[in-house]
């Protein structure tokens, strides 16, 4: 693996777009030609290398290649657009639209990150060590196909509307999220491990979330099925036991909702529905 490493020169005051980092757009440049790639900065252009330390080569082929990107990124937009192989480090934190339309490759984050990671993603990885914004894997404004493959673990927390419009694909978050989880989903699963403000699985067709801590409850257009004691995500067991719910009714939907019933004594009395 070859890497290159980008290290910000001084705190960003405006939005720096840099749709063009991605190992499939550095393949084969010379490091000269990588510091002198312009980026919008605001309403102007600049070279890149007005904004980064630059160091190492990249290799000729994108699969060989190590991006590193160290410092406060929090005002840029659109890391790792569309890149199909290679790896992208962002130690720090990260911006906007990290992994949009991400076909292939792996994406780590070591920071927290901002609103719209992994949007319309339709292979590859990403894992954030910290917490991330809204839209986690969603789809962009006015489009109805979001997250459409690959996988996105979050270790901290999550905003809202995490897998809105989510086609296939795996979502996992060791922490909570706000309000909206899964909305308008239509496939793939969403693993929380933590807590859920509300409002899970709204206008919901198909998929599966799993929450593993609290909901307040379940909206009232799922219907209860019944407590099972586990579920799946791909090849791996998660241990329940979780009332089964499925919906969103008022879709005509066939999503499942799991909810952990340790945590959610709130929802003991949907037991009486149970077949003796």
């Amino acid at each position: 693996m070859s890497g290159l490493v980008l290290e910000l020169k001084h705190p960003l005051k405006s939005p720096v777009h840099l749709d063009m980092l991605s190992p499939d757009n550095l393949a084969g440049k010379k490091t000269t030609e990588v510091a002198n790639l312009e980026v919008w900065e605001g309403n102007r252009k600049v070279k890149l290398k007005t904004l980064f330390n630059i160091q190492g080569e990249p290799q000729n082929t994108p699969q060989e290649i190590t991006l590193e990107l160290t410092g406060d990124l929090s005002k840029t937009r659109r890391i790792g657009y569309g890149m199909t192989r290679g790896t992208i480090h962002v130690k720090g934190t990260g911006g906007l639209y990290i992994g949009e339309s991400m076909k292939g490759g792996k994406i780590i984050i070591d920071g927290h990150t901002g609103s719209w990671l992994g949007s319309n993603m339709k292979s590859g990885t990403i894992e954030v060590s910290g917490d991330v914004g809204d839209f986690v894997g969603a789809a962009s404004r006015g489009a109805t196909k979001g997250m459409a493959g690959g996988s996105i673990m979050i270790k901290g927390n999550a905003g809202s509307e995490v897998g809105s419009f989510m086609n296939s694909g795996t979502i996992r978050i060791i922490g909570g999220t706000e309000m909206f989880l899964g909305v308008h989903m239509r496939g793939g699963t969403i693993h929380l491990g933590g807590d859920c403000s509300g409002r899970a699985g709204a206008h919901m067709i198909g998929g599966k979330i799993i929450i593993s801590g609290k909901l307040p409850s379940p909206l009232p257009s799922f219907s209860f099925e019944e407590i099972r004691e586990q579920t799946k995500i791909e090849k791996n067991s998660i241990h329940g036991p979780f009332y089964v719910f499925s919906g969103d009714n008022n879709e005509d939907g066939n999503g499942k909702l799991f909810i952990d019933v340790g945590h959610n004594p709130q929802l003991k009395w949907y037991e009486r529905f149970l077949e003796v």
